[in-house]
Parts: structure tokens; sequence; C-alpha cells
């Protein structure tokens, strides 16, 4: 992107633009899960969120992930005057949640540049989106650079804070982007049809892991293993046999027109390996 790199300058230069609670930081992510640490983090972030300053812009962003892998993003904001924006959208297929996190910071963003507050808090509950911004030297693919472009273009004239918040404490704001990135994912179309390269990775990933473990459904690869048709009992011709029967590669097998054609059966069939099994009454399951 042709602005990045002036924007970068810009960022060098400014006021730093990421603000973390030691307070918050300081207790281990994981204590989350008890009661009594709830009530914690709740009265951490209320103390944070009041020392705001009341005519600042608080931005909330989430990123969500359904149960069918559709995912959305979601921006809640009140400004000062009282007014209250709002907004939901669907991610392209097989979007990660960190990237949906990027694009919900994308669009608060895009929201803060029509105010002219003297602060932004971009406030989020994804920590790896912050420390992802914070390394902004690093970043190549285009949602960050965007991200970082916006950022010092706000730098100019307001003080742009983030600060992570964490999820299920009760904050409204961050209750209400959750609420709106569901909504979000539950859209019938994407606004978007674009996909990190690691996404796009992913999705080849899986579909080759899918077929690997799905094994072929014909008869003849019924074996548990391969081979096993030379450790029958028999004579090599027999073994012989039963393996070409086995993979259709049999005398009967001819090429006409690049075209399988097998010649008749003495019952007046085509002596296709299946038939000549049926023919004498077994099964391939029992070869």
């Amino acid at each position: 992107m042709s602005s990045f790199p002036a924007a970068a300058e810009v960022i060098r230069h400014a006021v730093p633009f990421f603000l973390l609670l030691q307070k918050l930081s300081s207790v281990p992510t994981e204590a989350s899960e008890h009661a009594p640490n709830l009530t914690l983090f709740n009265q951490l972030s209320l103390e944070l969120i009041n020392n705001i300053p009341s005519q600042a812009l608080v931005l909330y962003t989430y990123g969500s992930k359904s149960d069918s892998g559709r995912t959305g993003s979601g921006v809640y904001a009140k400004a000062e005057d009282g007014l209250v924006f709002r907004c939901r959208f669907r991610n392209p297929d097989n979007c990660s949640v960190f990237r949906s996190e990027l694009l919900a910071i994308r669009e608060a963003l895009n929201f803060a540049l029509h105010f002219e507050n003297s602060d932004i808090f971009v406030l989020t509950d994804s920590k790896s989106s912050i420390q992802y911004l914070k390394n902004w030297p690093e970043i190549r693919e285009k949602t960050g650079q965007e991200v970082v472009s916006k950022i010092a273009t706000l730098s100019q004239k307001s003080r742009v804070c983030f600060q992570w918040i964490p999820f299920y404490v009760g904050i409204f704001g961050n209750e209400e982007a959750d609420v709106l990135a569901k909504e979000g994912s539950a859209l019938p179309s994407a606004s978007s049809s674009e996909l990190f390269t690691s996404e796009i990775y992913y999705i080849h990933m899986a579909i080759a892991n899918s077929a690997w473990k799905n094994p072929p459904t014909h008869d003849w690869y019924a074996g548990n293993r391969p081979g096993l048709s030379l450790q029958s009992v028999g004579t090599r011709s027999a073994q012989t046999a039963l393996a070409r029967l086995c993979s259709g590669h049999i005398k009967t097998l001819k090429f006409i027109d690049r075209e399988k054609t097998f010649s008749s059966c003495p019952c007046s069939c085509p002596a296709s390996p299946a038939h000549i099994i049926d023919c004498i009454g077994a099964s391939t399951r029992q070869l």
C-alpha cells in the first residue's frame, strides 16, 4: 500500500497510541475462569473506563465465530453528545477470529475519522490484535496496514489509545459489541471476500487432510492393509490371479479407443472383475 510508509513515519513521531492498564495486564488471563477474579476484572475494567476523559470517543470492538464457521465483526460506540453507533457485518467464510477483530478495529477507526475528539479509546478483548498492531513495522498484510494508516491519520489531531478489556465481566460496551458481531456472522452475505494468505493456506490444508483421512469407498480397497492377496495361502499363480482380480487388471480387460472393454463371460455378460466375482457366487470382501 503506497500510503503505508508515510503513515509509519507519522506514527514514529506521534504520541504513543497504545495504553495498557498495568492492573489488568498483571492479572493472569486464566484467572478469569474463577468467579472472584471475574469480580476483580469487572472492578478494574470499570475503574479504567471511568478514568477515560468524558469528551473522549470510546469504541468497543469484537470479532465472533459461530459453530457453523461463519465469522462476524461488531462495533459499539457512544459519543459525548449521546450519539450511539452500532455496526455489524459478516466476514468471508474461513476468516479467522483474529482477522475479524482487526476488521472490527478498522471499522471503528473509520467511524472515529468523522469526529474531532481530543481522545479516542478503542477497547477490545483481543490481546493478540493489540500485540500485532504494536509491532507495526513488521505488518505486511493489507488489513493491518490499513489499520495502522488510520491510526496515523487520527494521531495527527487526537490521542489514539488501545486498551485490552476482558470479556465476560459485565462491561456493557463489550457485551453490545459481542451481540453485534454474532448478528453479523448470521447475515446472509459477507461484505468482502478477501482472506489472509495464511487463511487460504489453512483452507487447502484442511481439504487435503480431509481427503487423506477418507479412504476410498470402492470394495476393491476393503482390505485393512496392502498386499493381502500375496499373503494368501496358495500358489504364486493363484496369488497373481487374485491380485489382478482385486485391482481390475485381468486378461479380459482391453482398451478400445481409450475405453475399458471386457470380453464376454460364458454367461454372455461382459467379464468385468465385479461380474466374475458375482458370477462365481463370491464377494469382494471375501477376497
